[in-house]
């Protein structure tokens, strides 16, 4: 495939992580992305990445932002511990993350994916629709202007356009929850809510869920000493809470700006701490949870394929949306790679990556599901 292009469309961490691997493998690739790039997308706080997906990560980036991203990065020790909604203690052996895993806020890695990437991120690209003519596939955006390169990765998300072309059959489901997501900047009484990997806390009917991300360096000071020009935002170690919604309730089926009045609303009469946590938060949003309605299918190996959420869409419970779009990242690059040595052709490079995709995605996917029993009563899931 040497001296051909490939157009990734979606700059998450998969669409990025992918771009990176395929700068060190020598590709000519170019990356689309739909916002406008003037500042943070909300898609959520802290994510923990386990140890494949550190692996999976450093396989793709230049060292230095690897080691950006280690340094700015924080631990998750530490017991997992579960209280009812007056913090009285109810057990200190929750289940976790895989051991090793460490937490990063995904706005931060984001920023540093970015980086090093210069004039092959397009911003304000918004895709319309895809075409694939002989060895030639072709991206429209919303702005009447066009793309064309010889493989289009659609990296864009659970509402992909480019799904929606190589799977057209399958849709979303609303999953029948709806997650109220705020973060708090760590102060030492709310550090004690969150001593160790993550707490619980079950109140009647409602599950809020506690995380913090302790950043090991301050990412901005990092950035200025391990990649100088590259300029992260100052930002400060926070509690990262997600209160599920019940299903009743009226806010699940819209989507709200600011959560705090809601989450204050649904535990009133918790412990003062919990209640000061939620109002003590800098920024806050709810909406509701979608998952795809089936498996996304095999479809016919060509020019165009997917990655991450664009190809499985997960819940968050699982933990496991980012390591795997890392994972996908890595592996098509490698497959990528295989083909601009001349080692193999591109279909069979993209017909082992999709099967592999395929059956890592939708196995995340279901893990998701099966996680979420943890956090939602009994009642509201025999609802659904």
């Amino acid at each position: 495939m040497s001296g051909q292009r490939v157009l990734v469309i979606g700059a998450g961490l998969g669409g990025l992580a992918l771009a990176h691997a395929l700068v060190r493998a020598g590709i000519d690739v170019h990356v689309y992305e739909a916002d406008d790039g003037s500042g943070d997308r909300f898609q959520g706080y802290r994510i923990g990445l386990a140890p494949l997906g550190w692996a999976e990560l450093r396989a793709c980036l230049p060292e230095r932002l690897y080691a950006l991203a280690e340094a700015t990065s924080g631990d998750l020790d530490g017991p997992g511990l579960l209280f009812d909604e007056r913090l009285t203690l109810l057990s200190s052996d929750l289940p976790g993350p895989p051991d090793e895993t460490r937490a990063v806020d995904r706005q931060v890695l984001r920023r540093i994916l970015l980086g090093g990437l210069g004039d092959r991120v397009t911003h304000g690209k918004r895709l319309t629709g895809v075409a694939e003519t002989g060895e030639t596939v072709t991206a429209r955006f919303a702005d009447g202007t066009q793309a064309m390169g010889d493989v289009l990765v659609g990296a864009d998300g659970g509402n992909s356009v480019v799904r929606r072309h190589v799977a057209p059959e399958v849709g979303h489901v609303d999953a029948g929850l709806c997650g109220a997501m705020g973060r708090t900047p760590i102060t030492e009484r709310f550090a004690e809510l969150v001593p160790g990997r993550g707490t619980m806390v079950k109140g009647p009917g409602i599950t809020l869920m506690l995380g913090r991300m302790r950043f090991a360096r301050e990412p901005s000071e990092a950035a200025a000493e391990l990649v100088p020009g590259l300029v992260l935002p100052h930002r400060d170690s926070y509690v990262r809470w997600v209160l599920l919604v019940p299903p009743e309730h009226p806010a699940s089926r819209q989507t709200l700006v600011d959560a705090r009045e809601l989450v204050l609303e649904l535990i009133d009469g918790w412990h003062p701490d919990l209640r000061e946590l939620v109002r003590s938060a800098d920024m806050s949003a709810a909406g509701p949870a979608k998952v795809y309605d089936r498996p996304v299918p095999a479809w016919p190996a060509g020019r165009i394929t997917l990655l991450g959420d664009a190809a499985h869409l997960t819940l968050a419970s699982g933990g496991n949306g980012a390591n795997t779009a890392i994972q996908d990242a890595r592996r098509l690059g490698d497959r990528l790679a295989e083909v601009h040595r001349g080692e193999r052709d591109l279909r069979s490079a993209l017909t082992e990556y999709q099967a592999d995709l395929l059956e890592r995605g939708n196995a995340a996917v279901e893990h998701g599901k099966e996680a979420m029993k943890r956090f939602v009563p009994a009642d509201s899931q025999s609802s659904r």
